[in-house]
């Protein structure tokens, strides 16, 4: 072998070793150029749209995912399933004033909620804004429709509240729970969070200006409203599924950082932001780490969660179906507050991860997300992975506008920033390969008492209690 011959076959051996370097700048380039996030999101909103858990969408976009994995060169790329205790199929949802005057109302129905069974009608009962949900009820609550504002308690978020006063008012015979929305513009708002399987009676948002209107009316005598929701369950035997694939690890195979976002949605739009944009930004992930063709310490492993709406179904069942893994699951990385300017990510109030964790984001901290909030929540599909003591942290990103669309009408394609999209997906791979590629774990797993001890301190009990009932995990 002549001298250049023998120079350009040295040159090509190293490249790997020098390449792994500048993985980072890597990732990031090919996610800022290649438009891989926006395409993803573009297909999934467009060419799918609403993806109610349970429903004919959502399966759809299983496959959609499990298909863009497998074409990105993921061969393990496969369908987790789990059981589904109901289906519930949104139906037509109308309200209106019948006396002191006539008026019609926009209102819809929260999910997981059972309808009225054709037009019911009845006295409307203000019962405001408790701080309890021990809250004395009027004597007229039996058959009347009850607006109510549900409260944030001390650390437990409304929906806590929202749930306990719904079985609170069902209990004392009332026809139907009507929440205020706090969205703009006479949009009104979904949830199902505390309410599946089965809300225990009607729960119906209300636009804000109606409500508004009601109450003027309320003060000034008695108001009676008819609705009209109709709703439905399928209890039939359902097999509801995730999304998974794998990034082999070289040296540690055997340890795993998850990356994940959830793809079901609500269907007053396309569930764009939530989570279509999470979908986008790990799947391009996915596709950027394999067309580089790195090779992490860990295995990193992409999943795609349904049931997120319901209280993190889908991530709930991993978690019980890898039971027997989950010492061996380093981190978790979640995106699921929409495509906003990163920040860096919020590590559930583990003190004993800050350091580690901010260490491992250096690698990002050139994309705006080298930040760490102790801040902690219990509503998205990091959730079961607290409680199972895994390290498990949630992409912190500026609150923009997010929260104005989220769950509403307006979680469409065209107003999600694809700028930070791409960002975002760039974080996303980032953070991923920083993880995985350490030298050591972020942190440790923490016991049973360790992660009620952290749930208590960080105030997500609450929430806790409410999802998971008397089980602990």
């Amino acid at each position: 072998m002549n001298r250049l011959a023998l120079c350009l076959a040295l040159s090509l051996a190293v490249l790997p070793a020098f390449a792994q370097d500048d993985v980072v700048a890597r990732i990031a380039g090919a996610a800022m150029t290649q438009g891989g996030a926006s395409a993803y999101l573009e297909k999934l909103t467009d060419t799918v749209g609403a993806r109610v858990t349970g429903s004919p969408p959502l399966r759809a976009a299983s496959e959609m995912i499990l298909a863009a994995l497998k074409d990105a060169g993921y061969t393990n790329a496969h369908l987790e399933e789990y059981d589904l205790a109901s289906r519930w199929q949104r139906g037509p949802a109308s309200g209106r004033v019948l006396a002191p005057i006539e008026r019609a109302l926009v209102v819809g129905s929260y999910g997981w909620a059972p309808g009225t069974a054709g037009e019911v009608s009845g006295a409307l009962v203000d019962l405001g804004a408790p701080t309890t949900s021990d809250v004395a009820l009027p004597p007229r609550v039996r058959g009347a429709a009850v607006l109510v504002d549900p409260q944030k308690v001390g650390a437990d978020p409304s929906f806590v509240m929202r749930a306990a006063l719904a079985k609170k008012l069902a209990g004392a015979g009332a026809a139907a729970m009507l929440i205020p929305s706090d969205k703009p513009d006479r949009m009104v708002y979904t949830s199902a969070f505390g309410f599946y399987p089965r809300a225990p009676l009607p729960v119906v948002s209300v636009a804000k200006e109606d409500s508004a209107l009601l109450r003027r009316l309320l003060a000034k005598g008695p108001v009676t409203i008819a609705l009209d929701v109709r709703n439905a369950f399928d209890v039939a035997p359902y097999r509801e599924r995730n999304v998974i694939a794998d990034l082999p690890g070289g040296t540690l195979p055997d340890e795993v950082v998850l990356v994940g976002a959830h793809y079901d949605s609500w269907d007053f739009a396309q569930g764009a932001d939530d989570d279509g944009s999470g979908v986008a930004a790990v799947l391009d992930a996915a596709r950027i780490l394999k067309a580089l063709k790195v090779v992490p310490r860990r295995t990193i492993r992409f999943a795609f969660f349904s049931g997120e709406e319901e209280a993190c179904l889908g991530s709930r069942a991993y978690v019980a179906a890898h039971e027997k893994e989950l010492d061996r699951l380093k981190t978790v990385l979640i995106m699921d507050e929409g495509a906003q300017a990163p920040r860096g990510f919020a590590i559930q109030g583990r003190t004993d991860l800050d350091a580690a964790a901010k260490a491992r984001l250096a690698a990002v901290a050139a994309l705006g997300a080298g930040g760490v909030s102790l801040d902690a929540s219990f509503d998205q599909d990091h959730a079961p992975f607290v409680a199972a003591g895994v390290p498990a942290f949630t992409l912190w990103v500026d609150a923009g506008d997010y929260d104005t669309r989220h769950h509403t009408a307006i979680d469409t394609f065209e107003n999600v920033n694809l700028h930070w999209l791409a960002v975002d997906a760039a974080v996303m791979g980032a953070a991923a390969w920083s993880f995985a590629d350490a030298p050591e774990p972020v942190g440790r797993r923490l016991s049973e008492a360790e992660a009620e001890a952290l749930m208590e301190k960080t105030g997500v009990e609450g929430t806790h209690r409410m999802v998971y009932g008397a089980s602990t995990r």
